[in-house]
């Protein structure tokens, strides 16, 4: 097996009514189920006394919240954000660590999510359409939409312009800094993992932990604080 055996692209198996399924397409399925299935059976029985898994689940969960709760500096629309912000950043470090298992990105029926810039970009496009539309459920059609138009002068009416374009900005600023960051990371390790199969590719394994998970944090960190600004008032922004 060479090293030039690492592709961009990823693999379509077949295709459904015109819908391909890839590899990473199918990974993502698996990380989902596998996501589901750790919380619905590992919190089917909470106990009084918790064992290790549920004292780490609520831990994390009682973690993040308030990390949530640190950035919208407001409860309710930390009660609104956070299961959104929180299954962005499960989703996205399982999918950021499974690529360290052995043979993800040599063999074509194998391929980390992260690795694939439609699972980033569907990240992308799907959360920030979340956030504009919890924008508009508590602003109101036109308390959102004034930021971006605004016809009062023209400074006003260009600033609007300029807001909207942000938006689109984002969300190629969201799905291209992760693809970035995690392609470039399983390429690494693919790499050192081709040429010293023993012992040196240990530090970039871990590594690409330190990374998969500030990635994640990140990720959900920015939506957070993009929702957090549009859901403030017109004044506000």
């Amino acid at each position: 097996m060479s090293i030039e055996h690492i592709s961009f692209g990823c693999h379509e198996f077949c295709d459904i009514l015109g819908f391909p399924i890839t590899n990473t397409f199918i990974l993502t399925l698996f990380i989902g189920v596998l996501i589901f299935v750790l919380l619905r059976f590992g919190m089917k029985e909470r106990k009084i006394i918790p064992d290790f898994f549920q004292n780490f689940v609520e831990w994390a969960m009682e973690s993040i919240l308030k990390f949530v709760d640190s950035i919208t500096g407001d409860k309710n629309k930390t009660n609104e954000i956070f299961p959104i912000a929180t299954t962005l950043f499960i989703l996205i470090l399982f999918a950021n660590l499974i690529e360290i298992v052995p043979g993800l990105g040599i063999f074509s029926l194998l391929r980390s999510p992260s690795s694939d810039l439609n699972f980033t970009l569907a990240l992308a496009i799907s959360s920030m359409a979340i956030v504009h539309i919890l924008a508009l459920r508590r602003l109101g059609i036109w308390g959102h939409l004034k930021k971006y138009i605004n016809f009062k002068n023209p400074i006003l009416c260009f600033v609007g312009v300029l807001e909207a374009f942000s938006e689109i900005v984002k969300v190629i600023s969201l799905a291209v800094r992760l693809f970035g960051n995690l392609f470039a990371g399983e390429v690494l390790l693919l790499a050192t993992s081709f040429l010293f199969a023993f012992f040196l590719p240990v530090p970039f394994l871990l590594l690409e932990i330190l990374v998969g998970f500030i990635q994640a944090l990140i990720f959900s960190s920015l939506i957070i604080i993009f929702y957090t600004t549009a859901t403030a008032t017109a004044e506000a922004h």
